[in-house]
């Protein structure tokens, strides 16, 4: 019996390396980073090659830059994507993220693809983080390994150039790229980030310039308002989005915000405390909502915050509220240009009346239930009819299958928004039916919904984002980038 135990263990290790091989691996020792400001950001990342040959694929790169200076917010996205090369074995390559003069902080995310074997592979990194900080006690370097593994891309069509091709002797000798593309590389996210810093400078400059913008802006400050934090996310030099906050000497806020499209204002957002004021005035007087208000304070119930969310001309006031029992209520306003148009009250039934009503509930159900049987059994004697077709369950995975095929025809149209939108639209219905959700969401819902559940969701964001920016014309589609949100959401539907 010992032997055979010897044997099995003997012929399960040399098993082993055929196993793990042919696969590519990438790691790295931290996911966040820490410099300070001035030092060179050299980040070691570990590839490992177990195929026998050198590989050639496409290496992609998305940068996200946060600086915050003064209170002040910037931030830009960009992704490129460079061909290279990973020679058989285990090597680190160190990228040089540059540096920086003031706080800043980087996310990045490394995809690599791939063809073998007439099928397309992929291996990401995703969400590392590289903090720029002023002094020493803000550093907080710690070990966190994070490593990922190819995976096939399912439904994606390898191009015939970027398949492996067996290599001579004289070519093995000249291809040692490795060293080359880590420096090809490296000159490109450098280049990159100084684009992106001069572009975001004259963002902010066109966006400050803007006789539009300034006009709001100095409503604004008219009524005692001084600029306070600003975010800036810029596409190109006069095209990107703002949020700017201000604040008074009673410490009340006013917030303006939108976007600016080849130097043209749109979808701005202008709110003042005033305006909220004038709002709650108006709800206050509302008979509706003191009907509601003194319903809720006969049950013990106290408001515990308010918010608003505008979209154009449109606001949405929320109040919340909570009892001793932890049972809560809102009352949602709506309002078209600070003018009231609607009043909503939705609060939490008692625990106790939907245990009492429960088996009642259920005696209801079982009560039609039976009585349908009985009707369908004599419907059968009495019936020799054909019987009514089924009807199929939604099969939400075919559906956002066709969807993405027809982004894929309209983009070949040359209807370059609606193919993204469409993207959008096939990942956003999967996600929502995968996770039993089952209704119609926003990016962001999609998004924050992942977070909680701690699904990854970089590529989805970035997915959704680069289809919001060429769907709302605030950035040119071009066939890299579509190509790669195809294959992102044909991966995911393909679970």
């Amino acid at each position: 019996m010992r032997k055979y135990l010897v044997f099995i263990t003997l012929f399960a290790f040399l098993l082993l390396p055929a196993v793990v091989a042919e696969d590519i691996t990438f790691q790295s020792d931290q996911k966040d980073y820490y410099f300070l400001t001035g030092q060179d950001a050299v980040i070691p990342f570990e590839m490992n090659n177990t195929y026998a040959d050198e590989i050639s694929g496409m290496m992609q790169y998305s940068i996200t830059q946060e600086v915050n200076q003064n209170g002040y917010v910037y931030s830009s996205t960009n992704s490129q994507s460079k061909t290279f090369n990973i020679p058989t074995g285990n090597q680190t390559v160190g990228l040089n993220f540059g540096t920086s003069n003031a706080p800043l902080t980087l996310r990045v995310s490394l995809t690599y693809t791939y063809a073998w074997d007439d099928e397309v592979r992929e291996v990401s990194l995703d969400d590392i983080s590289i903090y720029f900080v002023s002094n020493e006690s803000q550093m907080n370097n710690q070990q966190d390994p994070q490593q990922s593994s190819s995976e096939k891309i399912t439904d994606a069509q390898p191009n015939p150039s970027q398949q492996q091709q067996p290599q001579t002797p004289q070519e093995k000798l000249q291809n040692n790229q490795m060293n080359q593309d880590s420096s090809a590389l490296k000159d490109q996210i450098e280049q990159q980030l100084q684009e992106e810093q001069q572009q975001q400078q004259a963002f902010e400059q066109n966006l400050f310039n803007n006789q539009d913008f300034q006009n709001y802006s100095q409503e604004i400050s008219d009524q005692g308002y001084a600029l306070s934090h600003k975010q800036l996310n810029s596409v190109s030099n006069d095209t990107g989005s703002f949020n700017l906050t201000y604040k008074n000497q009673q410490g009340e806020t006013a917030t303006l915000q939108g976007t600016m499209e080849n130097g043209e204002l749109k979808d701005v957002e202008k709110q003042t405390a005033e305006d909220r004021k004038e709002m709650m005035d108006a709800l206050n007087q509302s008979e509706t909502f003191q009907q509601y208000q003194k319903e809720l304070r006969s049950e013990g119930y106290n408001q515990t915050s308010v918010s608003y969310e505008q979209q154009g001309n449109m606001t949405k006031m929320e109040l919340n509220y909570k009892n001793e029992d932890n049972e809560t209520a809102t009352i949602t306003a709506t309002f078209e240009n600070k003018e009231l148009k609607d009043v909503q009250f939705l609060k939490q039934e008692k625990l106790d009346l939907l245990i009492w009503g429960i088996p009642f509930i259920v005696a209801i159900i079982l009560l039609f239930l039976y009585i349908y049987l009985r009707c369908q059994k004599k419907k059968g004697s009495t019936e020799t009819g054909s019987q009514k077709p089924v009807v199929k369950p939604f099969d939400y995975k075919d559906e956002a299958r066709r969807l993405l095929l027809e982004a894929e025809k309209l983009y070949k149209q040359g209807l370059y928004k609606d193919a993204y939108g469409r993207a959008g639209q096939a990942l956003r219905l999967y996600l929502s039916y995968q996770h039993g959700l089952r209704r119609e969401l926003t990016n962001d819902e999609v998004v924050r919904f992942l977070k909680t559940k701690h699904h990854p969701y970089s590529k989805i964001k970035q997915c959704f984002d680069m289809c919001s920016l060429v769907e709302f014309a605030k950035y040119t589609a071009n066939d890299t980038d579509f190509s790669i949100i195809s294959h992102t959401v044909g991966s995911v539907i393909s679970g």
